[in-house]
């Protein structure tokens, strides 16, 4: 192809806006699209010779996407789990720090302070 060709100026050309790494070669078109086919499971060396056929190309693309989102869900749905699991098992209150007038546990010496004041101005008063 020659290169003054639409098709070969967008494969092989430089992008212009984006980001690259620091010290890193700009990126071409064709380096976005071997990290897009990478993901979806599309082998990127022989990706015109899938294209070529386009009901292929559709089955192939078609199936590749699919597979992307699916484990791009698993991964979110992983991610949210160990999180929560994280959240669950964070530091419960040190029963050291209970409220003297209502046994609200609290997490530190000054929340502890500072809940008795506000207990106290709602009206709490110690227990008998």
């Amino acid at each position: 192809m020659k290169d003054h060709r639409l098709p070969k100026i967008a494969l092989y050309g430089e992008i212009r806006s984006g980001h690259r790494y620091r010290g890193a070669p700009k990126k071409r078109f064709k380096d976005c699209l071997k990290k897009t086919f990478t993901a979806c499971n599309i082998d990127h060396q022989n990706w015109s010779d899938f294209a070529a056929d386009r009901s292929a190309w559709r089955l192939i693309s078609s199936k590749g996407v699919t597979l992307f989102e699916e484990t791009r869900r698993d991964t979110i749905k992983d991610k949210r789990s160990r999180r929560k699991a994280r959240a669950a098992s964070a530091v419960s209150p040190d029963p050291a720090f209970s409220c003297r007038l209502c046994s609200r546990a609290c997490r530190s010496r000054i929340g502890l302070f500072s809940h008795e004041r506000s207990c106290r101005q709602r009206g709490h008063s110690l227990p008998s």
